[in-house]
């Protein structure tokens, strides 16, 4: 098996079927494998990765329901793929035409491959005005320091995921992206940007759950910020969140609309959140 792409997946019947067609309709000269680790999901996901599995046999199912979160998945997942390159991918949301090929192709010269993420092929333009647009001509990077890779769209080397570690099941929240790509540069390692591996990316839409997003990214970015301070990387002073707190209230008036609301509940979530993390982390980042 030259290429594993794992997928970690909970409750993700709805959209699911949609990542793993995008999958499976793409052609590539090695052979790969898509490997699903279920996080304890209690809709359709089994029924329907097994329904797949039936169809193809590239189609792997594996019970990661021992733990929680997407990066216990995702740790479950690899160690279960067949293959030592490893590529990783979302449930909900859907990879470019030539992301298998690209990343397969990729890893046979490169230990990390990321690339870029697109956001309006499956998001209302109201909902991209209010979350905002990604370079997809360059790579990220954290203040041009070193370059990020995201956990739903990386291609790396087992032997490079198992001595940095994988990604850090606890204590990140949503910045766990930004820990394992510090990680990778404390390692010497400088991921490869192959502009053909696009994931299209899905933003959350309900005020609801995009207050739980916000919240969850939110708890991470103290120690994130204590990380980079303690490594002498470039990132956020101590008070650089102080204004969204005032933005909160300057925007109350806004949530007569769809997009204020929106707005509102992500900011309020990710101030939320950093608060706990603070709390938590007793690492001073507002």
């Amino acid at each position: 098996m030259d290429l594993s792409v794992v997928i970690p997946a909970k409750n993700s019947a709805a959209d699911l079927g949609a990542q793993l067609d995008a999958l499976l309709d793409q052609a590539w000269s090695g052979e790969w494998e898509i490997v699903v680790a279920d996080n304890a999901s209690t809709d359709g996901t089994v029924a329907l990765v097994a329904e797949y599995s039936r169809r193809d046999a590239r189609v792997r199912f594996v019970d990661a329901s021992g733990g929680h979160g997407a990066n216990f998945a995702r740790t479950v997942g690899a160690r279960a793929a067949c293959a030592d390159h490893l590529a990783f991918a979302d449930s909900d949301d859907i990879v470019g035409p030539r992301w298998v090929a690209t990343m397969g192709d990729a890893l046979r010269s490169h230990q990390v491959v990321t690339g870029p993420i697109e956001v309006d092929l499956l998001n209302p333009p109201w909902l991209t005005a209010v979350r905002g647009r990604l370079p997809v001509d360059r790579p990220r990077t954290q203040n041009g320091a070193f370059t990020l890779v995201a956990g739903g769209n990386v291609g790396i080397h087992r032997s490079v995921w198992e001595s940095i570690g994988g990604f850090a099941e606890d204590a990140f929240g949503g910045g766990e992206d930004l820990e394992f790509s510090l990680r990778l540069h404390a390692h010497g390692v400088a991921p490869h940007f192959a502009p053909d591996a696009i994931l299209h990316y899905r933003y959350r839409s309900e005020p609801r759950a995009l207050f739980r997003q916000g919240r969850f990214y939110g708890r991470g970015k103290p120690l994130i910020g204590r990380l980079l301070h303690d490594a002498g990387l470039p990132g956020p002073s101590r008070l650089s969140g102080w204004k969204s707190w005032l933005t909160l209230f300057a925007w109350l008036p806004r949530l007569r609309t769809r997009e204020g609301r929106a707005a509102w509940c992500w900011v309020a979530g990710s101030r939320l959140g950093q608060l706990e993390g603070i709390v938590h982390h007793r690492a001073f980042w507002l």
